[in-house]
């Protein structure tokens, strides 16, 4: 039956689209003058929860009740809204108002009410949230065709009281002069905020910055709530979105050419994994070489000076072989070592199996010494721990003694222990495995045992011994930290996903796990300096800045993007049973993603705002 709003005939829709609609179903909200907490300054918004995807059966009722809405709302909701809209006239006439913002807002809010009244609301989460997705389309249709209803209905549906103040302010950005006030406030807002500028100045800083086409949009730089939503949803439209979704493979691009340029600083020669490994090898090994040939001419020099025939009473070396016995596992050297020094007179084993110390030459002395670190695997701590105990019982007892040309061949020696056999990721760089010549670490295995996996200190040992190794050791450290750049790009970077360009697409997740890895072990800065570790660290929380948005402002199950679809659908092959005025609105709401007012806020968003 008809009933009336504001001396206006409301016509009751039984049924439509296989939902019922009643006269008890029409919801009449009131229309409230709280402010939102989205209006009130400083006041920041909680990040809504992500919710289960719907079912099939949920999207069919959804998508009915959402037709309910749009049809009622484009027949008895504009006859009602009509009416409100008299009264409201009438009533500022009569107050004297007519003419004045306060007499527009009224004229606004009954016609608003009447519109809401005559509107079947969505009852399931579904239909809500598919009239919700077409709220803003719908609110910027001609007032003629009465779709303002449609987000009233929507709304009221969802909180179940009084409008939302912001459909008050779109109805006064229909007033003249008023157009675009509250929009260019909210965006201008936040794009000036520091925190926004600093962004955009960190980007615009990059070794290739972001800037032009490849620079921050608004909702990156301000990282504003409704911004992003914005531009995420609508870089899904397969048109009018197609500029925000080539800003981000601008972007995309950008990333590689930055690290590419970190790369290249270093001017590396070699790029493959396995030459650098043999590049780093080499150097070690030449290095070795080089100060074995000089402590090898020391002790000739010692010898041929007779200097290395002085005795020495190897007491300290009894002590240390009596005290080997607390090292559990290397039993088969602490033998070979005790038959070894018995056969160089260093000791002698009594009848009660008690080690006696007896005088030795120190030319004997160091041929045990031999002995002991060819018969030592100095990548096993065990091993190690036992031949350096041995070898400064060695030591102590040949202190002292000999010349000035034993001397200096000892100290060489010592120099090379320090930095051959003391430090583990070197002695493991030249260990075999056993008895065979297979390398401890593979070749293409050495870049990752020496940036990934060596603790700091011992990586920066390395550093020095590579730096020293002439124009090969140099070189081999530059190109071990320009793969280090070239690791993160690879960690960092999909092998198989790309962009419509070709890019590889940029996981901000793992760029930002292989940084901070790096950045916490202490390697960011100590292989790269300052400037570059911090330009990496920017790197990284610009990855989150440009692919990731808040929770919640991204719409993973593509509604909008279905009900697009699904209209396009309707006004193409015709739906039977929907009033004129009703496919009206759905063609007015497909129209406007491609509208002036789309298109001006992307262009607003891709732009650089002014200084």
């Amino acid at each position: 039956m008809p009933s009336n709003f504001g001396g206006i005939p409301v016509l009751s829709v039984s049924k439509f689209g296989g939902v019922s609609v009643t006269d008890e179903e029409v919801i009449a909200p009131e229309l409230g003058s709280m402010e939102t907490a989205a209006e009130i300054p400083g006041l920041e918004q909680p990040y809504p929860a992500p919710q289960p995807e719907p079912t099939m059966g949920e999207y069919a009722t959804g998508a009915a009740e959402t037709l309910g809405t749009m049809a009622t709302g484009a027949t008895t909701g504009l006859l009602g809204g009509v009416g409100g809209a008299v009264e409201g006239l009438s009533q500022a006439i009569m107050q004297g108002q007519f003419g004045t913002p306060e007499g527009a807002r009224q004229i606004a809010e009954l016609a608003a009410r009447g519109m809401g009244a005559g509107t079947y609301a969505p009852r399931t989460p579904v239909g809500q949230e598919m009239v919700g997705a077409i709220t803003e389309p719908l609110s910027q249709l001609p007032p003629v065709l009465g779709a303002g209803g449609l987000p009233t209905a929507g709304r009221a549906a969802r909180a179940g009281a009084a409008l939302p103040g912001e459909m008050v302010s779109a109805g006064m950005e229909r007033l003249p002069g008023a157009a675009g006030r509250a929009e260019t406030a909210r965006s201008v807002g936040a794009a000036q905020t520091p925190i926004a500028l600093q962004r955009r100045t960190v980007a615009e800083m990059m070794p290739v910055p972001f800037e032009g086409k490849a620079g921050l949009t608004l909702g990156q730089a301000s990282r504003d709530y409704a911004q992003l939503q914005f531009e995420k949803e609508t870089a899904k439209l397969a048109d009018v979105g197609s500029p925000l979704r080539e800003r981000v493979e601008a972007q995309s691009a950008n990333f590689i050419q930055n690290f590419d340029a970190l790369v290249d600083l270093p001017t590396p020669i070699e790029r493959e994994v396995r030459g650098i490994g043999a590049a780093v090898d080499q150097a070690i090994v030449n290095k070795a070489e080089t100060i074995k040939r000089k402590i090898k001419k020391e002790y000739k020099k010692a010898d041929d000076a007779g200097e290395t025939m002085a005795p020495a009473i190897m007491e300290p070396l009894v002590e240390a072989l009596n005290d080997l016995d607390r090292f559990s596992g290397v039993s088969k050297n602490i033998a070979a070592a005790k038959r070894e020094a018995a056969r160089l007179g260093a000791i002698e084993i009594d009848n009660a199996g008690n080690i006696v110390p007896k005088t030795m030459t120190i030319k004997d002395a160091e041929l045990l010494r031999q002995f002991v670190n060819k018969d030592t695997d100095w990548t096993d701590k065990r091993q190690s721990a036992m031949a350096r105990q041995i070898n400064g019982a060695i030591d102590a007892s040949t202190e002292g003694l000999g010349g000035q040309n034993y001397k200096d061949a000892r100290k060489l020696r010592r120099k090379y222990a320090e930095e051959f056999e003391n430090v583990g990721l070197t002695s493991k760089l030249l260990g075999k495995k056993g008895k065979t010549d297979e390398r401890k670490i593979a070749l293409e295995d050495v870049f990752a045992k020496i940036i990934v996996m060596s603790p700091l200190e011992e990586m920066n040992k390395l550093r020095r011994t590579l730096l020293t190794s002439g124009p090969d050791g140099k070189q081999a450290w530059a190109d071990l930290k320009s793969y280090g750049i070239e690791y993160i790009k690879e960690k960092s970077f999909s092998k198989s996903q790309r962009d419509s360009q070709g890019n590889p697409l940029l996981s901000p997740d793992q760029l930002n796990k292989v940084v901070q890895a790096m950045d916490r072990s202490g390697k960011l800065e100590s292989l790269y300096g300052i400037k570059i570790a911090q330009q990496l660290r920017d790197l990284a929380e610009l990855a989150t800045v440009i692919y990731t948005a808040p929770p919640g402002a991204i719409n993973f199950s593509n509604t909008s993007s279905a009900i697009a679809n699904a209209m396009d659908m309707m006004m193409t092959y015709g739906i039977s049973g929907v009033p004129v005025a009703g496919k009206a609105v759905i063609k007015e709401a497909l129209d406007y993603v491609k509208n002036k007012k789309v298109k001006a806020r992307i262009k607003a968003s891709l732009e650089a705002p002014q200084q």
